[in-house]
């Protein structure tokens, strides 16, 4: 009664498979993204950012 039944394919573990489809999504989901033009919140527009030096 209660007995634990382990699910995989052909001998891979369940939790492989699931680590290795994760990554793979967050993967791909990564390189689809749109490339900032800058680094700071201008916006765009560039030619300086947050850390410029105060005058």
């Amino acid at each position: 009664m209660g007995e634990f039944v382990e699910i995989g394919a052909g001998g891979i573990s369940l939790e492989l498979i699931s680590g290795v489809f994760c990554a793979t999504a967050l993967g791909v989901y990564a390189l689809f993204q749109p490339g900032a033009s800058d680094d700071d919140d201008s916006n765009g527009g560039g030619g300086g950012g947050l850390m410029q030096p105060v005058a």
